[in-house]
């Protein structure tokens, strides 16, 4: 389905921003909300997190995900029954994905998605997103149902990735809403709605039901061919509706239905910097070596690389020639502790490369880098802050403060353009910083 996006308008956020994944067979408020059973037992409602009037989904001991378009949403993360404190995030250009680090220590975490093969999956998505509202119609027959009242209710849906829409340098995995073609062809249908954002999107790897994406935006509509007509609902038709590209509206024709759909923002495209911000890093002295201790996605190395590289300019980099011990293992995490031999020199620079291969990933290299000075260690960088003694310096390209410069991150950002046949609709972030 090939759209333009653009972010919702805060006079529709005034009227949709409430607050759970909508159903296509049933408006039902009791159903779906509790964990899964069956063959959709631990698909990854275990490891949502309440984040203000939103989810996040913890990804390592010390670091949970959600949606940046919703900036700081609360001052507590809760999980599993435990209040956890931020105390730091972590941004991605270009990108609706913020990983938030906590003080204190998950005691479990989802496993990430590692894999390029997202389209034609079955995905299981939960949010906190409205309720199903009244029927919409269209010319006498029924094309889905708007938005409804928002009661923060947690609820899971199901759904299949169609998609990957590429997006400023990053991706977004689309599903659609769809009608059944064949009785119980599409249990669990879904759609998402305000509230929804920051909820997650997992896939079924080998058994293990992994997170693939974080919820970022819905399909918007237009009733008449004027600004005024926008609306938000869940539609399952769109055909006699209307689209605009910022100029120009187009009615929607089709021979056959035209569902709208959600986009969430891809996990695996972005696992270099993942891997950056989680690691962790801890240098130490062992005799004559330097070891730098971090935190390692075990995945396999086509997937993803970590490389650790010396000088003792700042100006020319090599590979370094490592003892690689495992420390421990966590989930998909392991904790490794490269050992480099300082041999005669008076001073040694070493820094890790993660970078996952450009067939893989529109993202470039996350570097994390460790300093040592004289044979001591005085300085170490990581994933876009730099640790001085005491003193947190912050870079704005990585690393965002808590508060209100966070809250006010990507207002009125423009996204791509997208066609698919002929037909431009537009697509609203669900939520915005409140």
């Amino acid at each position: 389905m090939k759209k333009i996006l653009a972010f919702i308008t805060m006079s529709i956020l005034a009227i949709a921003c409430a607050r759970a994944v909508i159903l296509l067979d049933t408006g039902d408020p009791t159903v779906n909300v509790s964990a899964p059973t069956g063959t959709l037992a631990n698909s990854g409602w275990q490891f949502e997190g309440t984040w203000g009037g939103f989810l996040g989904t913890p990804i390592a001991p010390h670091f949970f995900i959600s949606a940046a378009h919703i900036g700081q949403a609360g001052g507590i993360f809760s999980y599993q029954g435990s209040n956890y404190t931020p105390i730091r995030a972590f941004s991605l250009p270009n990108s609706d994905l913020l990983i938030w680090q906590v003080k204190e220590t998950f005691p479990n975490f989802a496993p990430l998605f590692s894999k390029s093969d997202e389209v034609g999956r079955h995905l299981v998505v939960i949010g906190r997103g409205t309720e199903r509202g009244g029927e919409v119609m269209l010319n006498g027959t029924p094309r889905g149902w708007n938005w409804g009242s928002g009661t923060g209710i947690e609820r899971w849906g199901e759904n299949d990735v169609v998609d990957l829409v590429p997006y400023l340098g990053h991706d977004l995995v689309y599903a659609t809403f769809d009608q059944h073609e064949l009785p119980n062809d599409r249990p669990n249908e879904s759609h998402l709605s305000g509230g929804d954002s920051g909820g997650a999107v997992f896939l079924n790897d080998n058994g293990t039901w992994k997170l693939a994406a974080i919820n970022f935006a819905v399909d918007d509509l237009y009733s008449a061919p004027a600004s005024s007509s926008q609306f938000t609902a869940t539609i399952f038709d769109a055909r006699g509706f209307y689209t605009f590209d910022g100029t120009n509206f187009t009615q929607i024709t089709s021979t056959a239905a035209v569902p709208t759909g959600f986009y969430s923002s891809r996990i695996s495209s972005e696992l270099a910097w993942i891997g950056g911000v989680i690691a962790e890093p801890q240098v130490g002295r062992e005799g004559n070596f330097i070891t730098l201790t971090y935190t390692k996605l075990n995945v396999p190395s086509s997937e993803v690389t970590y490389v650790v590289q010396q000088s003792n300019d700042l100006v020319s980099w090599s590979t370094a020639t490592t003892q690689d011990d495992l420390v421990s293992s966590n989930g998909d995490l392991q904790t490794i502790k490269a050992k480099v031999d300082m041999g005669t020199w008076p001073r040694l620079f070493l820094r890790l490369q993660i970078t996952r291969p450009t067939q893989l990933s529109h993202a470039t290299a996350s570097f994390i880098e460790t300093v040592a000075i004289d044979n001591g260690i005085d300085v170490f960088a990581r994933a876009g802050e730099v640790d001085v003694g005491q003193k947190i310096f912050r870079r704005d390209h990585r690393g965002l403060a808590a508060g209100p410069t966070l809250r006010a991150a990507r207002a009125g950002v423009v996204l791509g353009q997208r066609k698919w046949d002929g037909v431009r609709l537009k697509l609203p972030v669900l939520d915005s910083p409140r």
